[in-house]
């Protein structure tokens, strides 16, 4: 018990704890409690333990370490006995109507309207033979084991990501480098040019230089010579006059030649490109997670557009001794635990159905029962001329628990997001599940039963409409806007239109005794599920059961049609 203690369950933006601090409870604050006084028998957390040790100084105050024995404590309500809304309360009764556990506030607040209240020593005479009772615990041990196998597989993912991340982290020092490399032979070649240019520059220095230190030299010994021969006869003197001319003609030149360039220097232009494109770009490459589904989810039949094959057709009765008409079965429809809600047109009956599809029990309706939805839970919504009855299915009972008034026919309806679509035979409106007209969706006046019923996508943007006047099946968007209109020669007189979770669509038609399946658009026929010949007989609704991958269809006979998909 004590694990039980330990844990929490997340109810909306609340906590709901084992043992809630009393103090912080009757200011209207949810705080987990950590302790407990036995003689004031509440429970503190640890601001107001505080603030009640420094009352009660000789109170013993039990921690956590002892939560067996506030178990044990007078007055501590069990945790598997107290109710989820109401802490401080027991769960004493049950509501027949919701099939749900209560403590006697649940009951004065919310299930004040409800017909059936009972108490759970009644309810409870027997359970400990129930053999689903007896299995819970073995169930308990699935599911934890199946848990169990969960963390044993994160776990290992866990090893498997660290090594996947060494992986990539070797990528990419790899590529680090091999830029590394790239940029080295690109600094390499860049130095290399630039000493190349420095080494030509250095030669014609070289050259200026040489020139320079000759025609020094050579014009120090003119000097000297000129000297020497001006002092001796005029001719010597007029050849070294000439031979000076042309000496400092020559050195004139090459000062001219040298003097037009009046110094080397070497710039450099960087290549910004490579700056700017290291700078735009953020990683080395692209980091996406990845997840591998599970096996079901990889199942093909998730593809909305997998074409299904028929592996049998079987039938099942239905009829019970009540019946006085003919047998015309409007809808089907599956609850949640696996059971079936039919609505049988002639005999103003709402039939439940058991997994095998015998009959569990069947209530009246005040007229003809056009169409049946699953709402939610153990609920269920019946049209009834230009009423929607909702009905209770739990426990093997249907029970009536309110009804809807509408001032059109109501001859199907669907529910999706807390809406409800309500089919009149020439027009699709929403309404609240109060009842408040949202907006009328869709209308097609001409004729009398051109919008018959309608399906909508798990998503909600795909709404399909059988139109049975025109022989079409119409596809809208979720503002009412036409997506698509299928015809065709198998397609006479269609009438029930389902869609999975999956997006399959499938489609049977009371004229031409056919079940298609149209692809998840609307546009086009997939395939031909069921003729006349395979016991089809004026279907009028269908149901695809995900659990047992089946198509149960209704009609015109006494009979269901279940067809086992491949």
């Amino acid at each position: 018990m004590a694990s039980n203690f330990e844990s929490s369950i997340h109810r909306g933006c609340d906590f709901i704890h084992d043992f809630s601090c009393s103090p912080c409870e009757e200011n209207g604050f949810n705080t987990e409690a950590h302790h407990y006084c036995t003689q004031c028998t509440k429970y503190y957390c640890q601001n107001c333990v505080s603030k009640h040790n420094g009352l009660y100084q000789k109170h013993a105050v039990l921690g956590r370490k002892d939560v067996k024995k506030w178990e044990a404590a007078p007055g501590v309500v069990d945790a598997l006995e107290r109710c989820g809304m109401h802490p401080g309360e027991a769960l004493k009764l049950v509501c027949g109507d919701h099939d749900q556990l209560c403590c006697y506030v649940c009951v004065a607040i919310d299930h004040r309207q409800c017909s059936k209240i009972l108490h759970i020593p009644d309810e409870a005479k027997g359970v400990q033979r129930n053999i689903e009772f007896q299995q819970i615990p073995k169930k308990i041990a699935e599911v934890q084991k199946q848990f169990e196998k969960m963390k044993e597989a994160r776990l290992k993912n866990m090893t498997s990501l660290k090594k996947m991340r060494a992986a990539i982290s070797d990528e990419i020092k790899t590529i680090r480098k091999n830029i590394n490399e790239i940029l080295d032979k690109i600094e390499k070649t860049t130095l290399q040019d630039l000493d190349g240019m420095i080494a030509e520059i250095e030669i014609n220095l070289k050259k200026d230089i040489e020139t320079c230190d000759k025609m020094t030299i050579e014009l120090q010994n003119m000097i000297a010579a000129f000297q020497t021969k001006a002092k001796s006869s005029e001719s010597k003197s007029y050849i070294a006059y000439r031979k000076s001319q042309g000496m400092i003609s020559q050195a004139n030149d090459h000062l001219r030649g040298i003097s037009t360039i009046e110094c080397y220097n070497v710039t450099y232009q960087p290549n910004h490109l490579i700056e700017e494109l290291l700078f735009s770009i953020k990683t080395f490459g692209a980091i996406e997670e990845q997840t591998v589904l599970t096996k079901q989810r990889e199942d093909p039949h998730s593809d909305p557009n997998h074409v299904f094959s028929v592996a049998e057709y079987k039938e099942y009765n239905v009829k019970i001794s009540d019946d006085k008409h003919p047998y015309v079965i409007r809808s089907v429809c599956e609850m949640p635990s696996g059971e079936f809600v039919i609505a049988d047109f002639n005999n103003y009956k709402v039939k439940l159905l058991d997994k095998e599809y015998r009959v569990l029990d069947h209530c009246d309706v005040p007229g003809d029962s056009w169409d049946v939805c699953h709402i939610d839970g153990n609920e269920v919504a019946v049209c009834v001329n230009s009423e929607l009855h909702f009905i209770n299915a739990s426990k093997g009972k249907l029970v009536t628990t309110r009804k809807l008034s509408f001032n059109h026919k109501c001859i199907a309806a669907a529910h999706h997001g807390g809406q409800l679509y309500i089919s009149s035979g020439t027009a699709l409106y929403v309404y609240t599940m109060s009842g408040r007209k949202v907006k009328k969706l869709y209308e097609d006046k001409y004729g009398g039963n051109t919008v018959r019923k309608c399906a909508i996508s798990n998503d909600g943007k795909t709404i399909f409409i059988t139109n049975r006047e025109k022989h079409q099946l119409i596809t809208l968007d979720n503002n009412g806007n036409k997506l698509a209109l299928l015809t065709d020669p198998d397609m006479k007189g269609p009438t029930g239109v389902h869609v999975t979770p999956a997006g399959h669509v499938f489609v049977c038609c009371i004229d031409s005794d056919t079940v298609l399946q149209v692809d998840k658009d609307g546009k086009k026929k997939l395939a031909t599920l069921a003729r006349k010949e395979d016991g089809l007989y004026g279907p009028g609704d269908l149901l695809f059961s995900s659990s047992t991958s089946s198509l149960i269809v209704g009609g015109f006979k006494d009979t269901l049609l279940v067809i086992k998909l491949n």
